[in-house]
């Protein structure tokens, strides 16, 4: 049957998906044939648009509520918060959107026993391959060395350790690879194809780190950036495990892992003074570099386990790799995980069996930064080389609005109040408008406002003038010079301009206006600058 054909008698219906050998008998789920490919397309993204709104809600709310800014309180509300407020949508919206029943994305028992093995096993191997592609990196390129892991609950407490292992790996884990791979990859690959499927996916999976990374973290432009592109990146990583064991458990335990190994061992050490001149950038770059020197050393591991065990029932002929697959292939406990994977373990309900096992395997996992982690309170924080301090900028945004009727020639102040701080920044907006006219009766000349800035000393920073309606004033500091202490900004109406009736029985008339109003926006940039000791330096996770 050629595309065209399918496009009349409907894409996607569990028939013909499981003539596709590549859904390795485990097609996306879904009974309703697709007619309209486009349609359906932007049925799943009206489905992450949803999505993207209501977490960006509940990003907004732990990002300002302060019960929730709690680290403690805030991991435990992700385990429930997560899986509530991003998969409920999918159920509903799958009902009544989609008009279909069942669950919205494929649960199996097909490679489940070695998708619990290998995804702890491999999510623990990743994990320490990525720290080390990452260390040598820096180290080679001479931008860090002295580089240590260390435990990451020092000064947290056990409260925050276990709050953080159930929200990686009940909430975020789960969550966003059930929404990600098994609901947005499994469902536009039932109309597209699959490396459209992937991308797609992909890109969406980053789109949706947008709301913790404005949010929460409060991440600069050129932060989102790179965290955005690494995210791409990593989402291609996840579906790429998935199109291969075709179980959402397997990428579910390896995202969980890794997102909760960043924060359970947490990696210090010193930077060289030209790495930290750009620290956001820098670091976006190294780990975009080491996420794809790890991926090339990670994905042939990942991609033997898929050509062993996953696609068993197309035995490997030849390539670079057909050695090795037969090799483990002779080896007795190959087999055995294939007769569980068919089946024969693991008996009861598979989802309490994948928790149980994974749960112990998380918990089994902490005593290890013990063994691989330092106990030197020196080493627990970032530092500088070839520097005595390391300088930390701290910044606060602020507006100040304001509306008045200013009399011609009179002005109006507004102080920037700011203690123990520096201004870097300042962008004025004032606008006003002129009294309306009769084109064919009244003339208006235009009123004329003026805007200056002072600083401390009554110094004039900046000064525009016009009589266009809108004044846009910007002054930003110089390097090296401090400016402390309140500036003022100075409105002032210089001309108000008459109102001159052309025709009159008396001749030319003029009309006085002496007044006129505006709104005035004023946007700043403070910070502080605090210098720390190197061994109290906390360079990387303060960025």
């Amino acid at each position: 049957m050629d595309h065209n054909e399918d496009i009349k008698t409907g894409l996607g219906t569990q028939e013909q998906m499981e003539k596709d050998p590549h859904w390795n008998g485990i097609p996306p789920v879904g009974n309703k044939p697709i007619h309209d490919k486009y349609k359906f397309l932007i049925f799943i993204l009206v489905v992450f648009i949803v999505k993207i709104i209501i977490w960006s809600a509940y990003r907004w709310t732990t990002g300002n509520w302060d019960v929730l800014g709690n680290p403690v309180n805030n991991y435990t509300a992700g385990i429930f918060m997560k899986p509530l407020l991003q998969l409920l949508p999918v159920f509903i919206l799958w009902i009544y959107l989609f008009k279909e029943k069942g669950l919205p994305f494929r649960l199996t028992r097909k490679h489940l026993f070695s998708s619990i093995v290998f995804g702890c096993i491999l999510g623990l191997v990743y994990y320490f391959v990525a720290t080390g592609v990452l260390v040598g990196i820096m180290g080679a390129t001479g931008q860090g060395t002295d580089f240590h892991i260390v435990a990451g609950w020092d000064d947290v407490g056990w409260g925050l350790i276990i709050a953080m292992m159930f929200s990686y790996m009940i909430g975020t884990g789960p969550t966003e690879e059930l929404f990600s791979r098994g609901f947005l990859q499994d469902q536009s690959a039932r109309a597209f194809p699959i490396w459209f499927a992937i991308l797609f996916s992909s890109v969406l999976f980053a789109i949706g780190h947008l709301p913790i990374s404005i949010f929460l973290y409060h991440m600069s432009l050129m932060a989102i950036v790179w965290y955005m592109i690494i995210l791409v990146v990593m989402g291609g990583f996840f579906s790429l495990l998935y199109l291969w064991s075709r179980n959402i458990v397997f990428p579910i335990i390896i995202h969980g892992l890794w997102d909760w190994y960043l924060s359970l061992y947490a990696l210090r050490g010193a930077y060289s003074k030209g790495f930290m001149a750009d620290p956001v950038v820098n670091f976006g770059v190294m780990d975009f570099v080491s996420t794809i020197i790890t991926l090339c050393i990670m994905l042939p591991i990942f991609y033997i386990v898929y050509l062993v065990w996953w696609r068993h029932d197309k035995p490997l002929q030849d390539g670079p790799l057909a050695g090795i697959v037969r090799a483990i292939e002779q080896i007795r406990v190959t087999a055995k995980i294939r007769k569980y994977d068919r089946g024969a373990w693991p008996r009861g309900n598979p989802i309490l069996v994948t928790a149980a096992i994974v749960g112990i395997f998380c918990l089994l996992s902490i005593p290890l930064a013990a063994v691989v982690s330092t106990d030197d309170p020196a080493k627990f924080n970032d530092r500088m080389i070839g520097a005595e301090q390391i300088i930390v900028f701290v910044y606060d945004n602020g507006t100040i609005q304001g509306s008045n009727l200013l009399n011609e020639g009179k002005s109006f102040e507004y102080p920037i109040e700011f203690i123990d701080m520096e201004i870097e920044y300042i962008n004025i907006t004032l606008t006003w408008q002129d009294d309306p006219g009769d084109s064919n009766i009244i003339t208006n000349e235009p009123d004329e406002f003026k805007v200056e800035l002072f600083d401390n000393d009554g110094f004039e920073l900046a000064v525009g003038q016009g009589d266009s309606g809108n004044l846009e004033l910007s002054w930003q500091g110089v390097e090296a010079v401090e400016y402390t202490g309140n500036f003022m900004v100075v409105v002032t109406l210089e001309y108000a301009g008459d109102l001159e009736l052309r025709y009159s029985p008396f001749g030319l008339i003029s009309q006085p206006d002496d007044s006129n109003d505006y709104s005035l926006e004023i946007e700043y940039t403070m910070f502080t600058k605090e210098y720390i000791d190197i061994e109290d330096g906390d360079v990387r996770w303060e960025e």
